[in-house]
């Protein structure tokens, strides 16, 4: 297979990618946020950062973190929150159609980017924020630069005292996750995936994480994939096995578990395989490892990225290019990066 952007060696790169944007982004010196509201504005694999800090959160975090995928700001955001903008480029417009917003609302704004018009706005101290300079991303594409986004925001949003994550633990979770992949076998289950609709499924607090590997599998795996979380998915999904006609044995239902998960859930899991089974549906399981939920909420997305990985591989196809995106950015005179 030809990879001629390098992603192979950006995947493997992942855990570096964490490291080194954490250090970038806490070397520097930043006003603490004070404010209880965090905003996270970002498009594609940036916004995936927000949206797996946010979801770990969740779970006993004192500040409420939301994600905003769009243009501006959501009308109820005002000058008691903090924008934090990511942008991997610098240059996402709506991005930065958030920044301009917030200026007029008196919302303080933070931002984590490697350069572009956010970056001359942190040099210049128009913003707050953290320039990441990669070496870890051959590629140079967002979508093999999560390690990037995620550490540089991890980073930035713990040295200005939104979140409580110790260096030590932060280096923890890397080393987790570093031994952890040694005993996947991803290519064996993308075997059984290939040709299929992958359907991911896992349950609090690891949604944003599920998010990002279902946009990873469509980039890198340019194949179409969906995501559900329990317990919603026992409300609707489970009678979802009747129409179109023929058409189940082309999706395959891939169930991420975890010991962190909530014994209600993890019954309901079991109990859900059990119809999934007597309804003849295509599943299985991968089993997260990590003794916490950042651990996990790393495993998540790098295992989907090999997932896609080897989905190219085994289709044939080059895993770099993005000849529609890259269309689409040319339509809309928008920079590539």
């Amino acid at each position: 297979m030809k990879d001629s952007l390098g992603i192979e060696k950006s995947l493997n790169l992942f855990p570096e990618q964490l490291r080194e944007a954490w250090k970038q982004a806490t070397s520097g010196e930043l006003p603490e946020i004070t404010f209880k509201k965090i905003i996270i504005s970002g498009m594609g694999g940036s916004s995936l950062a927000g949206r797996i800090i946010s979801s770990i959160n969740e779970g006993g975090g004192s500040t409420e973190i939301i994600t905003f995928n769009d243009y501006g700001l959501p009308g109820y955001v005002d000058s008691s929150w903090t924008l934090i903008a990511n942008s991997y480029s610098g240059n996402t417009e709506e991005t930065l159609s958030a920044i301009d917003l917030a200026k007029t609302r008196g919302i303080k704004t933070y931002a984590v980017s490697t350069g572009g018009k956010i970056g001359e706005m942190i040099k210049s101290g128009e913003i707050y924020g953290a320039i990441l300079t990669p070496t870890t991303n051959p590629s140079n594409f967002p979508k093999s630069a999560l390690g990037i986004s995620l550490g540089g925001l991890l980073g930035l949003m713990c040295r200005t005292g939104v979140i409580n994550l110790s260096e030590e633990e932060f280096q923890k979770s890397i080393e987790e996750l570093v031994q952890i992949r040694k005993n996947w076998d991803v290519k064996s289950m993308a075997q059984k995936m290939n040709q299929k609709i992958p359907a991911i499924i896992a349950a609090r607090p690891l949604l944003g994480s599920l998010h990002a590997g279902r946009n990873v599998i469509n980039e890198i795996g340019r194949t179409f994939a969906s995501f559900f979380d329990l317990p919603e998915l026992d409300h609707h999904l489970v009678e979802a096995t009747m129409f179109p006609k023929n058409s189940f044995k082309d999706i395959y239902y891939l169930f991420f578990v975890s010991d962190l998960y909530p014994e209600r859930i993890k019954t309901r899991i079991k109990i859900t395989k059990d119809l999934f089974t007597e309804q003849e549906l295509n599943f299985g399981e991968v089993k997260l490892a990590g003794s916490n939920s950042l651990t996990q909420a790393f495993e998540i997305p790098h295992y989907c990225a090999w997932l896609a990985f080897y989905f190219s591989e085994l289709n044939g196809e080059d895993p770099g290019p993005e000849p529609w995106i890259l269309r689409l950015k040319k339509e809309l005179s928008q920079p590539v990066h």
